[in-house]
């Protein structure tokens, strides 16, 4: 996409007229000559992204143009009337993502023409605007669907997406394997059609040689090399009540996603998985997208987030990054555990799953979580450590990555004056910088700050953090929700907020819905900590509503539902009612 998006011509408004768009376009400092809508065609192929989601092409290139005449113009507000069956000469627009652009008058090349912005507010709008043209008994459609980027400079660009449809009679067969139109591309598919019967016919041959007795149970995952959070707590509890007797416990735990492995090591993982009578997950684990599990091994996803903003799975179902309607594994598990109730119906739309699949029984790796004496040992050995910051107060500042996934995680720190939170923090406070594990550049903190302001990155766990943390700041990560149970303040540091939620997109909107104060910019960030207005009402709400029946024995009730089947209401009573002491 061109970068050259400007805030000298905005759009300002879009409505539909039957087969009449029209487009408002608010123009500042320059005199167009024309309008002109430009044709980009992807360069590259998607790519599977950490969350089982399809990321974004690499790159556009413009192929074709279409000059279009503003209707008329009152100032410099000009309204363009395109009639989108003729706009082509006679024709209707190509398939392709289209851009909005303005031609300065005198201008010689393409170089000097501009993308043009658009409002925020008719961003958010951009849903209700598509539309499905059908055709032909409806066995034919023409689509044309409305989204955003954001340009280098920050500013939104406008994106047409026309496309000619038609009627998919194989939908339910599996499209993982991406359709090919060029030798390459079809070689590859090849390629990847033929590992993939070879896994599944593996997979047979080994499942079958296996009978299922319900006594062998794997811990999976594939985004870290060693067993931490839900798995981890759930795999000790299993192992203190003595049920490793009674369960053969396997494991599973390696970087794979986004990596290459060899065929020996997926084959390996297949025969282990093909073994199994429980896998517990924790993650995007792309390979159960490729196999059908005997109908007695059940599958079940602890997930390792809490509650957080980011759209993933088919939230973003339509958009850029989105599922395939079927065969993304995220649809394969029998079971989900949630942290509560009210989490379920957002993960119902996350894995596309029916309602009762999940299992609301708590998050393990908050048993014991408020356990005086974890808490008492942590906080002695922290500060063993780092003995000049014990009567001072700790920010935790905790923020998500930016970028389509581990191999483009950035954080912006240019937003951040070092300086400014260098004298906030005086005698009083220590700012800890605690990055997202995908985040490999270090904050950059000067020598001279560096007894003030510090980078705890390298602690594995966040949640031990929180016992010696007075105030959390983080943007759209769920981390707040494990924190919350402290009953201490939350800031959510959102300096790209608008950008964020109308390009990667988020299930609910942040300020509305963020159990904190939400600064949209640093300085009201600043303002916020040097006034103490943190909104501490709303986290106080916030555990009401998801730990009021928190009791520390998630791990304990997953055992006995998932395992040794004890029913889901047995499972179910053993946790408090609300309201009921901790």
């Amino acid at each position: 996409m061109r970068d050259q998006t400007s805030e000298l011509a905005i759009i300002t408004e879009i409505k539909w007229e039957r087969v009449f768009l029209h487009i408002d376009i608010q123009v500042e400092k320059i005199v167009p000559a024309a309008f002109k809508l430009r044709l980009y065609k992807r360069k590259a192929e998607h790519e599977i992204g950490p969350d089982g989601e399809m990321l974004s092409f690499k790159g556009l290139e413009p192929v074709h143009s279409v000059p279009v005449e503003a209707d008329s113009h009152e100032g410099n507000l000009y309204h363009l009337v395109l009639n989108i069956s003729s706009l082509d000469g006679r024709n209707f627009l190509d398939n392709g993502s289209w851009q909005v652009q303005v031609v300065p008058q005198g201008a010689e090349s393409e170089e000097d023409e501009l993308t043009c912005s658009l409002t925020h507010d008719l961003a958010y709008r951009l849903d209700d605007l598509s539309r499905i043209f059908r055709y032909d008994g409806d066995r034919y459609a023409y689509t044309m669907s409305f989204s955003v980027f954001a340009a280098d400079n920050d500013l939104l660009a406008l994106v047409i997406r026309s496309r000619f449809m038609i009627e998919n009679e194989d939908w339910k067969k599996r499209h993982y394997v991406q359709e090919a139109k060029s030798r390459k591309g079809k070689r590859r598919k090849f390629r990847k059609a033929v590992v993939t019967k070879l896994m599944r016919a593996w997979y047979q041959i080994v499942e079958h040689t296996h009978p299922k007795h319900g006594s062998n149970v794997l811990f999976m995952t594939e985004t870290k090399d060693y067993l931490w959070g839900n798995l981890k707590y759930i795999n000790d509890r299993i192992i203190e009540r003595g049920l490793d007797k009674q369960f053969n416990l396997s494991y599973s735990v390696r970087r794979a996603v986004g990596t290459h492995k060899s065929a020996l090591s997926w084959f390996k993982l297949i025969t282990l998985i093909a073994k199994q009578d429980y896998i517990f997950v924790d993650d995007y684990v792309p390979v159960f997208g490729f196999l059908d599990l005997n109908k007695n091994t059940k599958l079940i996803q602890v997930w390792h987030a809490g509650e957080g903003f980011k759209a993933v799975g088919y939230c973003r179902f339509g958009k850029a990054g989105s599922p395939y309607p079927v065969g993304n594994c995220h649809k394969k598990y029998d079971y989900v555990i949630t942290g509560s109730e009210h989490l379920v119906h957002i993960f119902e739309e996350v894995f596309g799953i029916p309602r009762s699949a999940f299992l609301p029984l708590g998050m393990a790796r908050l048993d014991g979580f408020l356990d005086p004496d974890k808490i008492e040992a942590f906080r002695k050995e922290f500060y063993a450590e780092h003995q000049a910051w014990k009567d001072k107060k700790i920010i935790l500042f905790a923020p998500t990555y930016r970028g389509k996934g581990q191999g483009s995680a950035h954080y912006d720190y240019d937003q951040l004056d070092l300086k400014q939170i260098y004298d906030f923090c005086g005698d009083e406070y220590i700012w800890a910088f605690k990055m997202h594990p995908f985040v490999k550049e270090e904050p950059p903190i000067p020598e001279e700050y560096k007894d003030r302001i510090v980078d705890l990155s390298s602690c594995e766990n966040i949640n031990d953090l929180y016992y010696i943390t007075d105030l959390l700041i983080t943007d759209y990560s769920s981390n707040y929700f494990e924190y919350a149970l402290m009953q201490r303040p939350v800031l959510f540091f959102t300096y790209d907020r608008e950008i964020y939620e109308l390009t990667r997109g988020v299930h609910r909107p942040v300020k509305e819905s963020a159990p904190g104060k939400v600064c949209d910019s640093f300085d009201e960030m600043m303002t916020a900590l040097k006034n103490h207005d943190f909104e501490e009402e709303k986290i106080k709400q916030f555990v009401i509503d998801n730990f009021q029946g928190y009791d520390g024995k998630a791990s304990d009730r997953a055992i006995d539902y998932i395992l040794l089947g004890k029913g889901k209401k047995d499972a179910a009573d053993k946790q408090p009612e609300a309201g009921q002491d901790r």
